[in-house]
């Protein structure tokens, strides 16, 4: 198969890129050149900038196109008129107007209009818009990917690796809200891995791309950190849970500061989204430990991978401040 990949040299399109040269198929990274990161042997690398010149990948036919860097409806207009049989667009799941209920699914509504100022709003928009035009130009060529968190090697965001990392430490460790509340995230391995599975099985139709398979809480997640961390022989660890009011009283950043932690009511649905479609259709999730292992030997052997998160200051001055007070819950992790 010739694949063009639009993007594929930062984290979930190195992982499509790395997954169908495995296949064996022909496969060439369209990109800036900005982002050099090493690729597998055969894989052909094209420059360019989508938002002014598809010139480098436009004159021959493609049987799939792998979207991966598509923002902006304009950028769409562009790349939806190269010549392909198929084309799958990663997309989000913030384009669900509406996430503060759980099991959205795929026939929910998407974003129509938005304020151009909220920066989570336009960001979703302008991915709806996109979906809107790709299905006009294929609508049954195209497969549309809404993934949630992303996770995994080669992350730039830091969020899940945070996790990972905080247990690699060791100590006392702050843990944000109700230990039994349900997350969700996805490796992007296995994103890579659908991809895949459905340009062989020639899968169209849009899908909410999200793991587990199974519901995981927060505490799980965290237990299967610590648990990786001691495979590692890191220092035991303590949790202390702050419930979400200590930490909002206390301009505590959800999401960023504190990965995996968002109370506002309006996202309250998109750590429960339903990923139903997804797995019937050969989504495969990899368990949460192999994810934390991929992640921490990738931290090893690159030491300028970005990291986020709260600071050990910030932590530290947080637990000394949560083991005075009436609210949290302590338990013992690490050997």
């Amino acid at each position: 198969m010739k694949v063009l990949v639009l993007g594929g040299t930062r984290f979930l399109g190195r992982h499509i890129v790395e997954r169908l040269a495995s296949n064996g198929d022909r496969v060439v990274c369209f990109h800036r050149g900005q982002t050099r990161s090493p690729l597998p042997s055969g894989v052909e690398e094209r420059y360019g900038d989508r938002n002014a010149d598809l010139s480098a990948v436009a004159m021959e036919h493609w049987d799939a196109i792998v979207d991966t860097s598509c923002q902006r409806p304009e950028q769409m207009l562009q790349s939806r008129e190269l010549k392909t049989d198929r084309y799958v667009f990663i997309s989000t799941v913030n384009v669900y107007a509406d996430l503060s209920s759980p099991a959205v699914t795929e026939s929910a509504p998407t974003i129509e209009t938005f304020d151009p100022g909220d920066e989570a709003a336009s960001y979703g928009g302008n991915k709806a818009a996109c979906e809107r035009l790709l299905l006009q130009r294929y609508p049954r060529e195209s497969m549309i990917l809404r993934p949630g968190l992303i996770v995994g090697k080669w992350d730039p965001t830091g969020r899940f690796t945070y996790w990972c990392t905080r247990f690699v430490r060791g100590g006392r460790v702050l843990a944000p809200g109700d230990p039994d509340r349900p997350v969700q995230f996805v490796d992007a391995a296995d994103i890579a891995d659908f991809v895949a599975h459905a340009l062989c099985n020639e899968t169209a139709g849009t899908f909410t791309v999200v793991g587990p398979a199974a519901p995981i809480t927060m505490a799980q997640v965290l237990d299967v950190c610590a648990s990786v961390a001691v495979e590692r022989s890191a220092p035991p660890a303590e949790i202390l849970w702050a419930d979400d009011a200590f930490l909002l009283e206390r301009d505590v950043a959800q999401w960023t500061e504190m990965p995996l932690w968002l109370v506002e009511p309006q996202y309250a649905g998109i750590l429960q989204m339903n990923n139903a479609k997804a797995l019937a259709a050969g989504l495969q999730t990899r368990p949460a430990a192999q994810t934390v292992r991929a992640v921490l030997d990738w931290l090893e052997n690159d030491a300028g991978a970005v990291q986020t998160g709260m600071t050990s200051k910030r932590e530290a001055e947080l637990l000394d401040e949560l083991a005075s007070s009436p609210r949290w819950v302590r338990r013992r992790r690490g050997g």
